[in-house]
């Protein structure tokens, strides 16, 4: 029968397994607690910290796309206002034209300058002669001032100019999205310094101290990012790239 192990024997049975465990890298006790906190911590930190500039790269994209949507339909509401304008400085100068010969007492001229007028200002010019403005003193003075005159160019410049003002907020909006997910990665990037100068210490409770305030900056970064919009995680290849 063998004999068994004395207590003393015991004792230095485990403090040479504990040595040989430190010599090999292995940690023991508290040590081993520590690394495992410190790789959950980190494995947390370096997923939300992903998420995170994910979601800032794509408000940012998000945010210049506005921008540039809203600097292109500020360009067209600017040139369909000009045509407008153009269209109606040839209807006046047609209808003045039409005075002019009426005045004159010339009717070739009055049916040369009618056969200039646009469809708006024909339909404006039938309407106003029907007030019968040379006896009505209520009469608008022109055709212009009829409301059968339409300017369909410049009701669409308005149009524009309204897209316009909606994709410049939706770019203020996605960029101050986009900053505020930088911020959350800066947030982030302390707890990833908190567990990295833990790492250089040998004292366990300093340790723990650092883990436990790395903890709570993550857990503050967590609720921060819940409370913000999230944006479309797409992994699909855009239609414009697709190669057929």
């Amino acid at each position: 029968m063998g004999e068994s192990l004395s207590p003393v024997e015991v004792a230095r049975e485990a403090q040479k397994h504990q040595e040989h465990s430190k010599a090999h890298g292995q940690p023991a006790g508290h040590w081993r607690i520590v690394q495992i906190a410190e790789a959950i911590l980190l494995a947390a930190v370096t997923v939300f910290a992903a998420w995170s500039g994910f979601a800032a790269a794509a408000y940012g994209t998000e945010s210049r796309v506005a921008f540039a949507e809203s600097s292109t339909a500020d360009t067209d509401a600017d040139a369909k206002a000009i045509e407008a304008n153009e269209v109606q400085n040839f209807d006046e100068s047609a209808f003045y034209a039409w005075l002019q010969a009426r005045s004159m007492g010339d009717p070739a001229a009055m049916s040369f300058a009618e056969q200039r007028f646009e469809p708006n200002l024909e339909t404006a010019f039938q309407a106003w002669l029907g007030t019968n403005p040379e006896t009505n003193l209520e009469a608008p003075p022109t055709p212009f001032d009829m409301a059968e005159y339409k300017r369909p160019l410049l009701a669409e410049s308005e149009v524009l100019t309204v897209q316009a003002d909606t994709y410049y907020s939706d770019g203020v909006f996605a960029g101050n999205l986009s900053d505020q997910y930088i911020r959350l990665t800066v947030l982030l990037a302390g707890v990833l310094f908190l567990v990295g100068i833990g790492s250089t210490f040998t004292m366990v409770s300093l340790r723990y101290g650092l883990i436990g305030l790395g903890l709570i900056l993550l857990i503050l970064a967590t609720v921060y990012m819940v409370h913000l919009p999230q944006p479309t995680f797409n992994l699909g290849v855009p239609t414009q790239l697709v190669i057929h």
